[in-house]
């Protein structure tokens, strides 16, 4: 991307080849400078292995990368099931020991109002957000570093967590192409949120409502708005291109380049 004066970090997904974890990264090292690495199952099998993670350790060093660590998918960290709750720190927790050897500097999870994305939001969520922060200070107290871990936005509105991230000190993963996706506001999540953040999520959502397509999809005013405050407050952060094909991530950088010209 030729947008010499941005100050963040432009990533996107381990998931863009039909590969492994290692053989995107090396594909995609010196068009990105950090790669997400998804690790939506938190089965052991399903992980990348330690002499994949090694892989990953070296390129690091050698291609100058940075990684984000988008843990398992199926965790519910603040679920009324204490042994699923219990059960989802557990598989966070496999995922951050699989890949801590690549050092990740931001780990992603997703903090449900239920067991899934989509659920309507529990009826005592004094409850709810006493279930998340108990999970959230497990994996703390195992090692975490509370500035990595990063709650992200998703389908509910991000102030039914935020204090939850605030009183334990945590960074935020704010997913904006959800906010697209669902016909909701950006500018306001980004006010009071950004300071937090150390991953900022990007993707377009086609007119049958898929998401994680290409930033063509994304109208020019509210990408150019999104750029626009990211470089006004120097964001440090990542700015993740979350798409998962090689054609959607052209098509990405492509518009971020004729942003880039008209700025």
């Amino acid at each position: 991307m030729a947008d010499v004066k941005r100050s963040y970090r432009l990533g996107t997904t381990s998931f863009i080849h039909r590969a492994g974890w290692l053989e995107n990264a090396r594909r995609l090292a010196g068009r990105v400078e950090d790669v997400e690495l998804l690790c939506f199952d938190g089965d052991p099998s399903a992980l990348p292995s330690p002499l994949e993670v090694a892989g990953l350790a070296a390129l690091k060093a050698e291609a100058g990368l940075t990684y984000s660590l988008h843990t398992p998918l199926e965790a519910s960290l603040a679920s009324a099931d204490e042994a699923r709750r219990r059960e989802g720190v557990a598989r966070v927790l496999r995922a951050v020991e699989r890949t801590r050897p690549a050092a990740p500097e931001a780990v992603v999870v997703h903090v449900y109002l239920g067991d899934r994305e989509g659920e309507a939001p529990p009826p005592d969520l004094d409850a709810w957000r006493a279930r998340a922060a108990r999970s959230l200070s497990e994996m703390v107290a195992a090692g975490v570093s509370p500035g990595a871990l990063c709650v992200e936005s998703l389908d509910y509105d991000f102030e039914l967590v935020a204090p939850v991230v605030e009183a334990l000190g945590l960074s935020a993963a704010l997913d904006v192409g959800h906010l697209h996706r669902d016909g909701r506001p950006v500018a306001p999540l980004l006010e009071r949120h950004l300071r937090r953040a150390r991953v900022v999520q990007w993707h377009g959502t086609e007119p049958g409502g898929r998401d994680h397509r290409s930033l063509r999809h994304v109208p020019r005013a509210e990408a150019r708005a999104l750029l626009d405050t990211l470089r006004r407050v120097g964001y440090q952060g990542v700015l993740t291109l979350e798409v998962f094909g090689e054609e959607d991530l052209a098509d990405s950088l492509a518009v971020l380049e004729t942003l880039a010209r008209e700025a």
